[in-house]
């Protein structure tokens, strides 16, 4: 049978532990009936024990019918308190943390901070002391160092309660019981390992020891943090030097480039004078189509013949220059790249048939329309 006490939850009504004499005792291991001789550990109110039935777990009922949600919670909890009083000890949690630094480029670094679950025995236990604001169901201690213990029965939070403790200079840990069944805290086997040293059922509200460890993973954290920063700053000073000097290079090629460029247009307007001097157009007429053309074609030629089947070509006006031309002798786009080219020696028996499928002559007048100045006549 379930109920609904104040607090909103849902508990069984039934009470897995009867008092008497100050001692705690399940149902199965005393009389049956009021013959038990227990008291509610919670209301201090007379119960039955039930524990001849074959197919119903033994359990504690109140005599008279109360409004008691007290007797489970005490009764699990000052059990609990007991087997932890008669060890003289439990099984302390594991610990695992992560600590992390940022360097200056913003690179994270990680320490792993853990330690693994051990048992703790103590030179004494007290029971449920009153710490001010907070009790602590047991109280561990050993060598002079106490450990706090909590036992939760109820699923609610209990934050407030532990920001409290972990304002006391003491290690305190958590015993979660809230989810043990009624047949599991009637076993006591399983309640012991559950209470004493389930992994699954503690964990830590504060680890002095932890603490310890996490700030000298920061420190450690901190002076790699430093070392790192270093470092840095040195690679990036060298890669800084290394594209201060690149930059200069390329500024100084571009400068040279520019001085070069120069020096050729310069050229090419005393060759277009002298051109104009001695009557050669500087525009093409009619047919420029097929004066574009003439000119690869023998620009083309020339390399074979003259060059050694060696040329560069100019990606704007299509026209090939002497090897090692860096400009283009013709014409002035500024878009236009020099390739490199090899002419084959026998190109005499095949350039008339390549240009009637060649785009060159197109795309020559369409890229460059006005040729600065002309190659000198093919003969």
């Amino acid at each position: 049978m379930l109920v609904l006490p104040r607090d909103g939850r849902m508990q069984d009504v039934r009470i897995p532990f009867g008092e008497r004499d100050g001692t705690l005792f399940r149902a199965f291991e005393v009389e049956n009936g009021l013959a038990c001789g227990c008291i509610c550990p919670g209301c201090r109110k007379p119960l039955n024990a039930a524990n001849g039935g074959q197919k119903v777990i033994p359990h504690f009922r109140h005599v008279q019918s109360e409004d008691c949600v007290r007797g489970y919670k005490e009764g699990v909890r000052r059990a609990a308190v007991a087997l932890i009083a008669a060890r003289r000890g439990l099984t302390l949690p594991a610990f695992s943390r992560q600590v992390s630094a940022t360097a200056v480029s913003g690179h994270s670094l990680f320490r792993d901070v853990s330690f693994q679950a051990a048992p703790v025995i103590g030179d004494s236990v007290k029971r449920f002391v009153d710490l001010g604001d907070v009790v602590a169901h047991a109280v561990v201690t050993a060598s002079n160092r106490q450990l706090l213990v909590r036992i939760k029965v109820f699923s609610r939070a209990e934050h407030e309660r532990y920001q409290r403790l972990l304002r006391i200079e003491a290690s305190s840990v958590e015993i979660d019981l809230s989810g043990l069944t009624f047949d599991q805290i009637n076993v006591p086997a399983a309640f012991e390992r559950a209470v004493l040293s389930d992994p699954n059922t503690r964990s830590w509200i504060r680890s002095l020891r932890g603490e310890m460890l996490i700030k000298r993973a920061v420190d450690e954290l901190g002076a790699e943090v430093i070392v790192y920063n270093a470092q840095w700053e040195q690679e990036r000073t060298r890669l800084q030097a290394i594209e201060d000097e690149r930059r200069v290079e390329q500024e100084a090629k571009a400068a040279e480039h520019a001085a070069a460029l120069a020096a050729h247009r310069q050229t090419q307007l005393e060759a277009a004078e002298a051109q104009r001097a001695n009557g050669i157009p500087v525009k093409e007429e009619r047919g420029a189509r097929e004066r574009r053309e003439e000119l690869i074609v023998n620009q083309t030629l020339r390399a074979a013949r003259d060059w050694g089947g060696q040329a560069v070509e100019c990606s704007a006006c299509c026209l090939l220059n002497p090897p090692g031309s860096e400009f283009c002798l013709f014409c002035t786009s500024e878009a236009s790249t020099m390739t490199r080219i090899l002419v084959p020696a026998d190109i005499a028996a095949t350039i008339h048939l390549r240009m009637r499928s060649s785009a060159k002559p197109d795309r020559s007048l369409r890229m460059a329309s006005t040729l600065l100045v002309q190659p000198d006549p093919f003969t």
